[in-house]
């Protein structure tokens, strides 16, 4: 006969065994469960953890894990198309977009885009700016947020035409510019369309040159590409970071935010997009750096990305070697209308004063030839006089 301890002993190892072998299939139906979901990113997106290889407009806005978890969600929702599915050709669309001062005022300069041969020309004003935004992005929340949010003109052109490109493609160009050359005939002939999926030209080469805000600069007044390229889906990402970034610095909400001219070149403009372009070849297997476009002076391909010289969409500049036949045809007119630092469209306190200085100066010159004309006219008269007495006399 078992005694009582016996007894108690035997269900007290059963029951120990028992709890060991449940505590082991828990565990390892936990383990097979996280293998198929994907691993939470606890690196905060701080200075230290951004990548260092390339130089970043500005650094990823601060966020807590799900904040940061719903907001890369969204931004990274695809809708670009892989590489093998561009289409053969670029899309035969040109796209331009102003307020109506300035499509009355550059009416002559758009014109030559509306004659390009086989091309659609499309003027997108604001409410179908706002309507392509809205229609092309849809499934894209954080987009249309970020983009309904945006109080600035300026701020609101630059991203435009990321949109545009990632969207639907084709050619932008800044309603202050002409065409010169044929979009067919950018690509050179023997590369062909099928090779190539979008095109930028170099805007700077010149260490000389106080203004520009990297070594190398790449256009973005006028762009090229096939819709879906990754360039415009990182610009796309990029533009929305810096600028809640420099909100979140400066404690102001989206539509409150004013940037002064520095700062627009760094977030949305050409220091943006070219660190993003040098990303993307990177990315490619390029492994480009400042120098591989250092005195540029033909068409070349890197990956699939057509870099031009600078004579390509920058040639009407007073620095790079613009105008110089050795760096390129000229495809494109760039007149430097400057509207978009307007202080209308920059809003900062200092762009209202800068602009205000630079059109007390323009009234200065134009007094000073007034007066210079009508001192010349008085003399003219005096000389009159003095024949007249000369005959008389």
């Amino acid at each position: 006969m078992v005694s009582g301890t016996h007894l108690t002993r035997y269900w007290a190892a059963t029951i120990i065994v028992v709890c060991v072998l449940y505590w082991s299939l828990h565990r390892s139906s936990i383990s097979v469960l996280s293998s198929h979901l994907p691993k939470p990113n606890n690196n905060k997106p701080s200075p230290a953890n951004v990548d260092k290889s390339l130089p970043l407009s500005r650094p990823r806005v601060e966020m807590d894990e799900a904040e940061e978890s719903q907001h890369l969600a969204e931004a990274l929702e695809s809708t670009f198309v892989p590489i093998q599915q561009y289409p053969s050709r670029f899309p035969r669309i040109v796209w331009q977009t102003a307020n109506e001062h300035g499509r009355e005022k550059y009416a002559s300069k758009a014109e030559t885009w509306k004659k390009v041969q086989g091309f659609e020309y499309n003027f997108l004003n604001d409410d179908q700016a706002n309507d392509f935004v809205h229609e092309n992005f849809a499934s894209r929340p954080a987009i249309i947020k970020f983009w309904d949010g945006l109080g600035v003109p300026v701020l609101k052109a630059d991203f435009l035409r990321y949109l545009l490109m990632l969207a639907a493609g084709g050619v932008y160009s800044d309603i202050d510019t002409s065409m010169l050359v044929h979009p067919d005939r950018w690509i050179p002939i023997d590369l062909g369309a099928n090779t190539v999926n979008a095109i930028i030209g170099i805007e700077y080469d010149d260490h000389t040159y106080p203004m520009f805000v990297r070594p190398i600069g790449l256009c973005q007044w006028t762009l090229m590409s096939k819709p879906g390229h990754p360039i415009f889906e990182l610009a796309v990402q990029r533009v929305i970071s810096n600028l809640e970034y420099i909100a979140r610095r400066k404690r102001v909400e989206l539509p409150q935010l004013t940037l002064d001219k520095m700062e627009v070149l760094e977030a949305t403009g050409p220091g943006m997009i070219t660190d993003v372009v040098m990303h993307v070849l990177n990315e490619q297997g390029q492994n480009v750096t400042w120098d591989t476009f250092h005195d540029q002076k033909e068409p070349k391909l890197y990956g699939d990305v057509l870099i031009l010289p600078i004579n390509g969409f920058a040639g009407s500049q007073k620095h790079s070697h613009a105008g110089d036949p050795a760096y390129g045809e000229k495809y494109v007119q760039h007149h430097f209308g400057r509207s978009w630092y307007n202080p209308d469209n920059a809003g900062t306190d200092a762009d209202k004063a800068a602009a205000a200085a630079e059109e007390q100066k323009k009234k200065e010159k134009e007094k000073e030839e007034q007066e210079r004309k009508e001192k010349e006219k008085q003399k003219e008269m005096e000389k009159e006089k003095q024949k007249e007495k000369e005959k008389t006399a």
